[in-house]
């Protein structure tokens, strides 16, 4: 028998953990027989796995290039005043009905800053009120001045060389919209109207790097050019020589740029069990296409690390990175940004060479364009089949030729991005 009473053992609850699901991306656009998905669709499901970056409050000169995110209003008349715009003599414009230079007028000028009195003048600057009485300038080299005495040889007309108070914003009335961009001009007019800061959404911080295969070129050629179109685009942009190592290192140099980057944008081998695509698909979910395009097509995308931050995977050839970079990861860097329009403007030119493309591939090609009686006429250069950085170089515009489309003869029209970066 036991010696002593034990008191029973006491149960101790487990509350479940809830573990949040793992990420995943949403099913894919549609392939074709050999696994290829069409240049539309892809851009689409990769515009819809980015958001556009919240926005803040910044002032004018960092919002600078970047769309505002709301409506913008003045609430008051500016100027308030009527303003001087000349430096010269604030007049009645009556008083200088008929002057001319066999009949010149003369005026009193006055010490105050009145013109209350017929044939008065007042000394002005320009940016200051215009006087009481007065309703025109006479500016400084329209007049001679001796003593008091003014003679204009010159009429004026009510307003003239005055900015009228309202005439250059109204109260009530938009200086903005949500979605413009803001530039210096546009920037004046806010600083007019009172305004110093906007909701506006921060540049993209872009993060470009290059993996070195063992076999690739040396020279790291993809991360420069990249970076650059990027900083074109008006992303703020970190470029991180090349990549090498194991797959270890590979991921915690990725890992270590998540902390500065809204979207990190790679190149490197895509085929097979290529170091890149592997390495980032333990990071988070990912997907591998191949697009009906050329040059370009492969491209990997994938949203990594904690905070799920979209990485994009390029091929590792200068000419075909670029080519994806303008179709699909510019777009992205836009709508990051937050801009309305998120793909590259068309302009129409005629075409200066015959033009042949497989139907069903989105074919671009790499051209030279010139104004010619009146029309931009555009000069294919380099083969198509062969694309090479010198051909990218010497372009100022990349002729698209859609899907549908199997040649273009001499003369005829096509749709070109204009390349000023």
């Amino acid at each position: 028998m036991g010696l002593f009473k034990r008191r029973p053992a006491e149960t101790t609850v487990v509350e479940p953990v809830e573990v949040a699901p793992a990420p995943v991306l949403p099913p894919p656009p549609p392939s074709d027989h050999a696994g290829r998905r069409v240049v539309g669709d892809q851009q689409k499901y990769l515009l819809s796995l980015v958001q556009p970056l919240p926005a803040f409050g910044m002032y004018l000169l960092d919002a600078w290039g970047t769309a505002v995110c709301e409506d913008i209003v003045a609430d008051t008349f500016q100027p308030i005043d009527d303003l001087v715009a000349v430096d010269g003599y604030a007049v009645r414009s009556s008083d200088l009905e008929g002057a001319d230079a066999s009949s010149p007028i003369t005026l009193r000028l006055r010490d105050d800053d009145r013109v209350a009195k017929v044939s008065a003048a007042v000394r002005v600057r320009s940016g200051q009120v215009l006087p009481e009485g007065a309703d025109a300038v006479v500016p400084a080299g329209r007049a001679v001045l001796e003593g008091t005495v003014l003679t204009v040889e010159r009429p004026v007309a009510p307003g003239d060389f005055v900015r009228r108070a309202g005439s250059e914003v109204r109260a009530g009335v938009p200086l903005m919209r949500s979605g413009e961009r803001l530039d210096a001009r546009r920037s004046a007019l806010l600083a007019m109207a009172g305004v110093d800061r906007v909701l506006a959404r921060p540049r993209p911080r872009v993060v470009v790097l290059s993996l070195a295969d063992a076999d690739s070129d040396p020279a790291d050629v993809d991360s420069h050019l990249l970076a650059a179109a990027a900083k074109a685009d008006g992303a703020q942009v970190w470029r991180v020589g090349l990549a090498t190592g194991t797959d270890r290192e590979l991921h915690d140099l990725i890992s270590d740029q998540l902390i500065r980057a809204d979207i990190v944008v790679a190149t490197g081998a895509l085929d097979g069990q290529a170091q890149l695509p592997r390495v980032v698909s333990t990071m988070g979910p990912t997907d591998m296409a191949s697009v009906l395009m050329s040059p370009g097509g492969r491209i990997g995308f994938g949203l990594i690390g904690e905070d799920e931050i979209p990485m994009v995977m390029l091929p590792d050839d200068p000419v075909a990175a670029y080519a994806d970079y303008q179709v699909f990861v510019r777009p992205l860097v836009r709508k990051l940004m937050g801009t309305p329009v998120v793909q590259r403007e068309q302009v129409s030119c005629l075409v200066g060479g015959e033009l042949s493309s497989s139907r069903g591939l989105f074919d671009l090609r790499f051209g030279t364009v010139r104004e010619q009686s009146g029309e931009k006429v555009v000069v294919p250069i380099g083969r198509p089949d062969n694309p090479r950085l010198a051909d990218l170089v010497a372009a100022d515009a990349v002729v698209v030729l859609p899907e549908a489309t199997t040649s273009v003869g001499l003369g005829e029209r096509v749709g070109c991005w204009l390349l000023a970066d």
